[in-house]
């Protein structure tokens, strides 16, 4: 036998559920398969409103997102007790994520310009192209992560500063010469 008998009577199940306590009743709504089962889930769902248990669901920002800013400063305590604290370490993860993935998408821009140089405007172009699309990648990766409201301005300044470092070294000199030589 597959299973017992009053699994396949409806009525049954309803009677059984009855009989469950209030733990066992959502253990069942959190393991039964909605859509394999659906009768099942239906009459479990009736029976959770008709003693009125609102199953409590973990809180999950986004699905498929593993790093969530303001999910991983809430879960430290003594930054939870303080509105500044908490506001101060937001906006400094949202500088130092979107610095930190300028800065990582760049390396491969500037690992090539220190190996094997810049030839022709139109490479330069294209390098200098990079370079803002690094920008992007940074921006994105801190609002990614949950970075909103007035920290969002701190995260670009963060962006913005990771190219600086790219703009103010040797690497970004040579790419600039060869991009004002004569043809």
């Amino acid at each position: 036998m597959i299973a017992p008998r009053w699994w396949f009577d409806l009525r049954q199940y309803r009677k059984r559920l009855e009989h469950y306590s209030d733990e066992e009743l959502v253990d069942v709504y959190f393991h039964i398969h909605p859509v394999r089962y659906r009768e099942h889930y239906l009459c479990v769902l009736a029976e959770l409103r008709r003693r009125g248990i609102r199953p409590e669901i973990a809180e999950r920002p986004l699905p498929g997102v593993r790093w969530w800013l303001p999910q991983w400063l809430s879960a430290c305590g003594w930054l939870r007790r303080s509105r500044l604290r908490y506001g101060v370490a937001f906006a400094l993860g949202g500088f130092g994520i979107a610095w930190l993935s300028t800065l990582l998408a760049l390396l491969p821009l500037m690992a090539l310009i220190a190996l094997t140089g810049v030839f022709g405007r139109a490479l330069a172009l294209f390098y200098l192209l990079y370079a803002g699309f690094a920008f992007g990648v940074g921006v994105l990766a801190a609002w990614h992560a949950g970075v909103r409201g007035l920290a969002f301005p701190l995260a670009i300044l963060g962006s913005g500063n990771a190219l600086l470092i790219f703009v103010r070294s040797r690497l970004f000199e040579q790419l600039w010469q060869a991009l004002l030589e004569p043809l």
